[in-house]
């Protein structure tokens, strides 16, 4: 058994005084010394062990050396073993040619020279070490390498899917923003610009908090003072807000900053903010569903509005199709009071889900599906559907509810956003093409991966450009 750090060497001579010669010679090399009497017993030899170095006798009665060597030099584990021969006999040129056509590396006269032989031995010993360690570098070298290229395109795709999420998520700001753009009124541009800048800033200030936890979540205490920060803030003395600190989940923190900001500006425009008498309560309760409750008080002649405004859309949108709660509204003679009801606000799986909106319109026979998770965006293609002549069944946020929707519905045809909080609406578009319902998709990443079935649907990528909804309603129409 070859001790750790030893190298085997082979010594083979069927004279045992030889052997013992060589054994003694190269005894101080401190290797491991193998010792064969005939060819048969170095094959067995080689077999059993790693060899770094042979030293054979040319004249051997079974095999001669030059046989020996050219059988050794067959194996593929020993093609660049050093074979040193060992001759007492004069060799001829002719000898010299065959020993090294048969794999031998050099020879040796005999009676040997102590000196000489270890020298040689040692030159092809430590040739043998540095050849391992090269291929024991070489081997690390190339599991390095081969993890770093492992790490480098784990890297390379990290990157790609954060540059593709990057730009999705700024291509649905973008839609948003477009939304906002054209569902807002006002009856001057000041007050327009007002509007409008209003309702990107509220967003804006939702999605810092959100970026700030690396989107794990935002505070909803710092989404009410963010809210309530440009009025006087919560400490205002007008202002009594009161309940727990909860981490809601990012669509829960959007929906309900975008609701509290329309709350705060009907409040500015009409309410307990434009009274100088006006006071708000605002508590909450971190029960599921949560529960906000906003209180204005102070404030004369409140009525109920005859028709929803924008701001009651976008907060009903919000809370209800997105996010699957409930506002509840009272018109008090000295202010209005507003309940928002919200299910699963820190359930950070974002799977989504909410109540079943009805379809509105003229028939059912012109109406058009409408699926897609951002409000806002839901609300500008819902009011091009409506302009166009067509009833709208939803918009719905989820699949699950889009899915229960159609069922025993007619559709004239369907709008749907490929990615829904990550759910895939695939399998709703299968249902559409099984009855062949024309749809058309919607998406914010540049290069959805569509499934070869769908290579016939066109894409709106957003922003959405309403021209290209419009065409697509007029050639429903024609159908």
């Amino acid at each position: 058994m070859n001790e750790p750090g030893k190298i085997d060497i082979l010594l083979v001579d069927d004279q045992p005084a030889k052997l013992m010669t060589y054994e003694v010679v190269l005894e101080s090399l401190g290797e491991n010394l193998i010792k064969a009497s005939s060819a048969r017993d170095a094959l067995d030899r080689l077999l059993r062990f790693d060899v770094a170095v042979i030293l054979m006798d040319v004249s051997m009665p079974d095999l001669d050396g030059f046989q020996l060597a050219s059988m050794i030099r067959d194996h593929p584990r020993y093609k660049q073993t050093a074979i040193i021969f060992v001759s007492a006999v004069h060799l001829s040129e002719d000898d010299y040619v065959r020993g090294y056509q048969m794999g031998a590396v050099d020879y040796v006269s005999a009676p040997v020279v102590p000196e000489v032989l270890r020298a040689k031995v040692k030159v092809f010993t430590d040739l043998y070490r540095k050849t391992k360690q090269l291929e024991s570098l070489n081997s690390e070298l190339e599991e390095r390498v081969a993890a770093r290229t492992e790490e480098l395109r784990i890297s390379n795709e990290r990157q790609t899917i954060l540059a593709r999420e990057v730009d999705h998520r700024a291509k649905n700001a973008l839609a948003v923003a477009q939304a906002i753009v054209r569902l807002s009124h006002a009856d001057t541009i000041d007050n327009y610009i007002i509007a409008i800048e209003g309702r990107i800033s509220a967003l804006a200030r939702a999605h810092a908090l959100l970026s700030d936890s690396r989107w794990q979540g935002a505070s909803l205490s710092t989404i009410v003072d963010e809210e309530l920060a440009p009025y006087g803030g919560t400490n205002a003395p007008r202002f009594a807000v009161s309940g727990p600190d909860i981490l809601l989940r990012p669509a829960s923190a959007q929906g309900i900053a975008l609701a509290l900001h329309e709350l705060a500006t009907n409040a500015a425009k009409y309410g307990a903010f434009a009274a100088q008498s006006g006071r708000l309560s605002l508590s909450w309760e971190s029960a599921d569903p949560l529960t906000i409750c906003w209180r204005e008080s102070g404030v004369s002649n409140i009525r109920a509005p005859a028709s929803l405004g924008f701001g009651t859309k976008v907060i009903n949108l919000t809370i209800e199709t997105q996010l699957g709660g409930r506002a509840h509204y009272e018109w008090h003679s000295d202010g209005l009071h507003c309940t928002l009801e919200i299910p699963d606000v820190s359930d950070l799986s974002d799977t989504g889900g909410g109540k079943i909106s009805k379809a509105y319109g003229d028939g059912p026979i012109r109406t058009i599906l409408l699926v897609e998770d951002e409000p806002l965006v839901a609300l500008m293609i819902e009011e091009i559907i409506v302009n166009q002549g067509f009833s709208v069944a939803g918009p719905y946020a989820a699949l699950n509810e889009a899915m229960r929707a159609i069922d025993g519905t007619y559709l004239a045809g369907a709008i749907l956003d490929i990615n829904l909080n990550g759910v895939s609406v695939f399998p709703l578009a299968d249902i559409l093409s099984a009855r062949q319902v024309p749809f058309l998709f919607m998406t914010g990443y540049e290069s959805e991966g569509l499934e070869s079935r769908f290579s016939n649907v066109d894409v709106l990528r957003k922003p959405i450009e309403a021209q290209a909804v419009q065409r697509f309603l007029e050639d429903v129409s024609l159908l």
